[in-house]
């Protein structure tokens, strides 16, 4: 029998959803509602479903590992060099590639409680440490980040907006943040939400580069794009050596020929980004009045979710509502077993998750007395 190592016992991993198909028989529903993985509600861009069209017969041949036209059409957008682009199968994977290229035996980074997942994930899989500070008005800490950070101190990584509380970072803070961050720690800086950021006084990462070559942008197609099924997403690094060598423990061909072209095409998708900027700013006006007149504490959010904290078990309504076919997500996995975040979904979605929200509170209330 292969032995497995002990060190796993230990690993957190990324558990998924059920399929929605399965979730939809077991439940024996007509019908089920993701609000679960902050997906775009309206669907994928138009122009990379046309260009998935185009290319799909070609789909025998491997893909271009570099993905040169993406890298090409991203650079000319952001003024930053080829050498400097790396794409991947989503930003996720990206953040562990950096972090299994760069971090040594001795090593540490820093991140939040109350933040993304896929950071601890990362760093368990390395010989390094991660040091989670606690949060501040469920966002980051800056300072006390700041005070973490030692000679050993190899990555910093910071979610912009935070994913699941939604807060947000401005612009003057977090680049005085990086003015004393040193120049031997590189700044990971995840903006996978940042086209539905709705402030002028957003950090952004192509523009912060020029300043601060000890960071790393990263970007994805899987949230506004709607591309969350191709799997891809790129990153922006300050200077081409740390690139090159995260560069090196890239697999071949790790992004599938037609992620790369329905991303391509989806840049040029102007229209649809407009209309999934304006959907989800009406779908968070509409949640903001219903969970207030419930009586609910939520997050303001500058992404296309909401943390919503529920005065009765987090839990309890999560799975409430999952037996009703509305599939939200618990954010335990997260450091916030206290509340729940809900993607914000089209009108009827957003509709029918209240309904059923309010028909859930209303019974716990009346069976706590």
């Amino acid at each position: 029998m292969i032995k497995i190592p002990q060190k796993l016992r230990h690993y957190e991993v990324y558990v998924p959803g059920k399929p929605l198909e399965e979730a939809q028989r077991e439940l024996g529903l007509d019908k089920i509602i993701k609000l679960a993985s902050n997906e775009n509600p309206i669907g994928a861009s138009p122009l990379a479903i046309k260009a998935i069209g185009k290319w799909v017969e070609k789909v025998y041949l491997y893909p271009d590992s570099g993905s040169y036209y993406l890298s090409s059409r991203l650079s000319s957008l952001m003024g930053i060099p080829t050498e400097q682009i790396l794409v991947g199968p989503g930003s996720a994977v990206i953040a562990k590639w950096i972090a299994a290229a760069l971090v040594e035996e001795g090593d540490e980074a820093i991140t939040s409680e109350k933040t993304f997942l896929i950071y601890k994930i990362a760093m368990q899989e390395t010989p390094g440490k991660l040091i989670r500070v606690p949060a501040k008005d469920y966002g980051y800490d800056l300072g006390r980040i700041l005070a973490e950070i030692t000679p050993r101190t190899k990555l910093i990584f910071i979610a912009n907006p935070n994913n699941p509380t939604g807060t947000h970072l401005k612009d003057g803070e977090f680049r005085e943040f990086l003015r004393r961050v040193p120049e031997h720690v590189l700044v990971v800086y995840d903006e996978a939400y940042r086209e539905y950021v709705d402030t002028e006084d957003h950090p952004k990462g192509e523009e912060l580069l020029r300043e601060f070559p000890n960071l790393v942008a990263l970007r994805t197609f899987s949230k506004i794009y709607g591309l969350a099924g191709m799997r891809v997403g790129y990153a922006l690094f300050g200077e081409r050596e740390v690139r090159e060598a995260v560069w090196k423990v890239v697999p071949p061909f790790s992004v599938t020929l037609l992620a790369q072209k329905a991303a391509e095409a989806a840049l040029d998708d102007e229209e649809f980004v407009k209309k999934s900027v304006e959907v989800n700013r009406r779908g968070k006006e509409y949640l903001y009045r219903e969970l207030e007149r419930l009586g609910l504490k939520f997050l303001p959010t500058q992404g296309n979710f909401i943390f919503v904290i529920p005065s009765l078990n987090a839990r309890n309504v999560v799975e409430k509502l999952f037996r009703r076919g509305i599939i939200v997500r618990h954010t335990k996995a997260f450091d916030a077993p206290e509340g729940f975040r809900v993607t914000i979904g089209t009108e009827e979605q957003n509709r029918e998750f209240i309904k059923n929200l309010e028909e859930i509170l209303g019974s716990q209330s009346s069976n706590s007395h």
